[in-house]
């Protein structure tokens, strides 16, 4: 008679080298969560980078304003690429834009990004590229 293995111990076999497995994958992301900068694996609460404000202008574009370690920057976000459109190095500005009680950005987007876009557009103020409320009824009508 030929002897067939036991279908029961491999089956207990099986599940013992899965568990194996699963401990070591566990140990690992354990060991590089502790060990890597900022705590890169699975997020670790302690990143570096935030996102103070966020508006979308298109299709798969858009501007943030995000806080990295001394500094604010404004960046242009687009389909294949990601520019710097200005940067704020100054420890009071910084302050200013990142302090709040309910720790969003100290004030809106709309008025960080026209303050730092200001001396692109030559010192203008935003109401005046901004159409006014007339001019925009007017463009309705047509």
């Amino acid at each position: 008679m030929i002897d067939s293995p036991d279908l029961t111990m491999a089956a207990v076999k099986m599940v013992l080298s899965l568990a194996l497995v699963l401990l070591v994958l566990w140990l690992l992301y354990r060991w590089a969560r502790r060990s890597l900068p900022g705590g890169a694996v699975g997020g670790g609460g302690r990143g570096l980078v935030k996102v103070l404000a966020s508006h979308h202008l298109g299709v798969k574009k858009s501007i943030m304003v995000v806080q990295v370690p001394g500094a604010v920057l404004v960046l242009g976000i687009g389909a294949e690429q990601v520019n710097l459109l200005s940067r704020i190095d100054d420890p009071d500005e910084v302050a200013r834009l990142t302090h709040s009680e309910s720790g969003q950005a100290a004030v809106g987007f709309r008025e960080q990004l026209e303050r730092l876009t200001r001396p692109l557009r030559g010192g203008h103020s935003a109401e005046a590229i901004t159409p006014t409320n007339e001019q925009q009824n007017v463009a309705a009508r047509r």
